[in-house]
């Protein structure tokens, strides 16, 4: 009986996954278009973040130009100029933030979370 709850527990818990979450979007996030590009390098990691079209955002990271390493996609909605980022994996959030600020003139885009101290920047390529 006690490994019957055991699996359950599980079940539900791998019910609720981010990969769980992402894969209901896959296929729409997929057929989303790019509309910005932004990317920072530092320490060998190139670091990207992506705007897509239906509201969808990605962001990862390469180590010199390989494969993906990392891989958090998400969901944002707009308030004014900021951007609140969703991120289906909460790790992404941590690294980068809740929330983002365009500055179209200095090609640039800013990420924080509750006040506007400045977590990390990426630049348009």
């Amino acid at each position: 009986m006690r490994s019957f709850y055991s699996i359950a527990i599980l079940c539900l818990l791998g019910a609720c996954s981010p990969l769980q979450r992402f894969n209901k979007d896959k296929a729409r996030f997929d057929n989303s278009t790019v509309v910005k590009s932004f990317k920072s390098v530092t320490d060998g990691n190139d670091c990207y973040f992506v705007i897509r079209e239906n509201n969808f955002f990605e962001f990862y990271r390469q180590l010199f130009d390989s494969v993906k390493n990392t891989f958090y996609p998400g969901k944002y909605s707009k308030d004014g100029d900021i951007l609140k980022l969703d991120f289906y994996d909460k790790k992404g959030e941590k690294i980068l933030g809740k929330k983002a600020l365009i500055n179209e003139e200095k090609k640039e885009i800013i990420f924080f979370d509750h006040s506007p101290a400045i977590n990390k920047k990426f630049v348009f390529n």
